[in-house]
């Protein structure tokens, strides 16, 4: 089982950043920093981390966007066109417009890559810590729509501030078959944007066995 960690404050040299850990089932962890920091975090002195990444794994290449960071279109893009087709989303939201958000960015970028997205998200209060005390946000695993794989593209979510797992196949070869065959060619089409460049290689390739 690959298991995706929380993020959490990290000191790296004499700052701290947030960062998320991908263990894998060998026990080879890799590490993923969180690239643009939210005013909230910034008041807690915590400060943008990097570099980009992409995980080599056994399931083919992950990427890690985590919270905030999957709200910018160029950062999975560049983990997308690193060869990227699962993006996990690790998320922490205070209020329903923060969750719907992260949700709305984490649809948008499995459509404008055509690859797939999971969200997962903090549920609850925690009176216990003043940084997380209130958390609202429901788990997603999301596709770009299309016949071959959803027609609405979500292939699995939970239910809104109820913990528990959600579970969903990730069908990787209707994924590519979507990319060059699809009712739409978001991938290739990427490129005729007006300003539109190469971002493969703002993400740097981590092998993990």
């Amino acid at each position: 089982m690959h298991i995706l960690a929380p993020s959490g404050p990290v000191r790296s040299g004499n700052r701290f950043v947030n960062a998320a850990r991908l263990v894998t089932p060998s026990g080879c962890i890799g590490e993923q920093q969180k690239l643009i920091i939210t005013p909230f975090e910034r008041d807690w002195g915590i400060e943008p981390g990097g570099p980009l990444r992409v995980f080599e794994t056994a399931l083919g290449r992950i990427g890690i966007a985590i919270c905030y960071d999957a709200e910018f279109p160029l950062i999975v893009r560049a983990q997308a066109e690193a060869g990227a087709e699962l993006i996990l989303i690790p998320s922490s939201t205070e209020q329903l417009s923060g969750h719907c958000r992260v949700r709305t960015a984490a649809r948008a970028r499995a459509l404008e890559s055509q690859i797939a997205t999971v969200v997962s998200s903090t549920v609850g209060d925690a009176p216990w810590s003043p940084a997380v005390d209130r958390n609202t946000g429901r788990a997603g695993i999301y596709a770009p729509p299309d016949p071959a794989l959803s027609m609405n593209g979500i292939l699995a979510e939970g239910r809104l501030d109820v913990p528990g797992w959600i579970v969903a196949d990730i069908n990787v070869a209707a994924l590519r078959r979507v990319r060059h065959d699809g009712e739409t060619r978001n991938t290739g089409d990427w490129s005729s944007q007006p300003g539109a460049a190469p971002l493969a290689a703002q993400a740097e390739i981590c092998r993990l066995a």
